[in-house]
């Protein structure tokens, strides 16, 4: 049995709410003393505090506007293609251009471009909220089979899933047991000798790092005829986590730079 792939409106994919505040706690552990400081100063003492903070001025009926936000566009070569505001990769840009003239603009625009930068860094690192053109279905809450095995040659104990699911319940579930904060301990004791190596190039550069892992789920769901069997969803649980470590270095390099 085949269920294709579901087109899902362009609204935020996001990570369960501890996988972002793990990524910002990492993201502070590698702050300059200068970015921590005025982090500080506009996010207070809990610096997992902005994680989802687009999401909850929606609930508010706020800034709705703002789901729109989350989508990162690509054309064929993984470059930004953006024609208007509807994208991370251009709110992040305007955010940025606020926070390296901070000591020009009030404290309430400099909190809502600092926790700007800080949600759509993460989202523009969530595998679905990639659209990259003549990528059927990406940017999108894609569906899929997941199949446990195979009976008689076919999938066996076929299960609809989507990939928000799967980076929202499968893989958080078995970090159960984590805090946040020890979640963010494991990013950096995973990926400390490739912080230099995330953190490294550009914006535009993340965003074609991040296109060739979309490309790469996609391709791989195409070649398996819209199945992930269990084996396969294990096998890309290390994506999920090496996206986390990514956004924590991304979000700190950017700051540090910005925030001189």
């Amino acid at each position: 049995m085949a269920v294709a792939l579901v087109a899902a409106t362009l609204s935020a994919k996001a990570w369960h709410i501890n996988c972002d505040k793990a990524v910002l706690l990492a993201a502070a552990d590698n702050y300059t003393p200068q970015t921590l400081q005025l982090v500080q100063r506009y996010v207070g003492e809990d610096l997992s505090k902005p994680a989802q903070y687009l999401q909850s001025l929606r609930k508010e009926g706020r800034l709705l506007e703002s789901k729109d936000w989350h989508t990162l566009h690509l054309n064929a070569d993984l470059k930004p293609v953006a024609a208007d505001d509807k994208d991370a990769y251009v709110q992040i840009e305007k955010a940025l251009d606020v926070l390296r003239n901070y000591k020009q603009h009030d404290d309430k625009s400099v909190r809502f471009a600092l926790f700007t930068v800080m949600n759509l860094v993460i989202d523009m690192h969530h595998i679905s909220n990639v659209a990259i053109e003549g990528v059927a279905n990406s940017g999108t809450d894609f569906q899929f089979n997941s199949s446990k095995g195979t009976a008689n040659g076919r999938p066996a104990k076929i299960f609809p899933f989507s990939w928000k699911e799967l980076w929202t319940t499968r893989y958080v579930y078995q970090h159960s047991g984590y805090t946040p904060a020890m979640w963010a301990n494991e990013i950096d004791v995973m990926f400390a000798d490739k912080k230099a190596q995330y953190s490294a190039g550009t914006l535009a550069d993340w965003c074609y790092d991040i296109g060739q892992d979309t490309k790469k789920v996609h391709a791989v769901l195409e070649a398996n005829g819209n199945s992930f069997l269990h084996a396969t969803i294990q096998a890309h649980e290390p994506l999920h986590m090496s996206c986390m470590g990514r956004a924590a270095y991304r979000i700190a390099a950017l700051l540090n730079e910005s925030l001189k």
